[in-house]
């Protein structure tokens, strides 16, 4: 049995070589077009990604519990955020000079004597989305009158200085002497002395 020869088979043309080219150019526009727009859904699908898990660290002091209920005096952080906040650095500083702990805190504004007061660690925490951390709480029941008395005066001049990053390290500084929280490419303190409970 003979086979017939091999018959290479061509693409078809529409007979005009400018409408051929036409169409080929308009081929390569529209797969560039494609390309871009997949880029950029890739681009919007990353801030989305990155605006669900974002953290927010705000610092707060008040003078008396959640349930408003006892004259408690607490410093805390809380995360307003979306995302958890892992929190990497923390200062504070009373009327402008570092402390390294609640005690020296308490003896820089109240002066010396026998203090009363709970803390939570914060350096190095991971701070959910809605919760909040009291890294110093002091009641007024378990203290002098006037110890109570000072702190409560005396803790508008207390200023933080918190570093935090998300899950995807964008980080951030949370300044209390500022309105807002800046981004920074990774978290450094701004002083040797760094707060701890």
């Amino acid at each position: 049995m003979l086979e017939g020869p091999e018959v290479e088979p061509h693409h078809r043309h529409t007979g005009h070589s400018r409408i051929d080219l036409i169409f080929g150019c308009l081929a390569v526009v529209l797969s560039g077009v494609s390309v871009f727009i997949a880029i950029e859904h890739g681009r919007t699908m990353e801030r989305l990604v990155a605006a669900n898990t974002w953290p927010n660290l705000s610092y707060g002091t008040s003078n008396e519990n959640d349930a408003g209920t006892l004259e408690q005096i607490i410093f805390e952080l809380k995360n307003t955020g979306v995302g958890p906040a892992r929190i990497d650095t923390m200062e504070l500083f009373y009327k402008g000079k570092p402390m390294a702990s609640p005690k020296d805190l308490l003896l820089a504004c109240c002066g010396r004597g026998m203090y009363n007061f709970a803390t939570s660690t914060v350096i190095h925490e991971v701070l959910p989305a809605r919760e909040k951390i009291d890294f110093i709480s002091l009641r007024k029941d378990s203290n002098r009158p006037e110890t109570w008395t000072t702190l409560n005066a005396e803790r508008f001049s207390v200023r933080i200085r918190a570093c935090y990053c998300s899950v995807f390290d964008e980080c951030w500084v949370e300044d209390s002497a500022t309105p807002r929280p800046s981004r920074v490419a990774q978290c450094t303190p701004s002083q040797a002395v760094q707060f701890t409970e």
